[in-house]
């Protein structure tokens, strides 16, 4: 049995190959949505070729990095955050006269994440949301 090069699940039955940019991967089905199919009649080095990376390691992680980055904003899509969540938090935590330090310490999050969140370059995760919503008295 062999494990899908993206989720790690097992996978039951026929092995699925696909590309993602310039890798060749064995997926399951579920992870097949995300890259291009590939003909299983390509011969397994085919599958493999670097496509001038210097290793397969580096080409699996930045295979792997890009589809994190495609399925981080099909999640972000589906989540009802709003788009202006970063302001948002922001706003109310000058709004209740507290820094961002004093915030992630309420809140048992470090600093940098606090931060992070209120640039928007990444979304909370519900434990981190439920926190700020509780210690803020928002709605996200």
């Amino acid at each position: 049995m062999t494990e899908c090069e993206i989720c790690g699940a097992t996978i039951v039955g026929k092995a699925q190959f696909i590309t993602i940019g310039s890798s060749q991967l064995r997926v399951c089905r579920a992870c097949a949505r995300y890259g291009t199919s590939v003909s299983e009649s390509q011969p397994a080095k085919a599958r493999t070729q670097l496509g001038g990376f210097t290793s397969e390691q580096e080409q699996l992680a930045r295979a792997k990095q890009r589809l994190y980055e495609q399925m981080d904003h099909e999640l972000a899509e589906e989540l009802e955050i709003p788009e202006d969540f970063g302001r948002r938090i922001k706003e109310a935590r000058e709004r209740v006269g507290l820094k961002q330090a004093e915030l992630a310490q309420r809140i048992n999050e470090k600093e940098s994440l606090l931060r992070k969140i209120e640039h928007e370059e990444i979304m909370p995760t519900d434990e981190v949301r439920a926190k700020l919503e509780r210690v803020l008295k928002i709605s996200l």
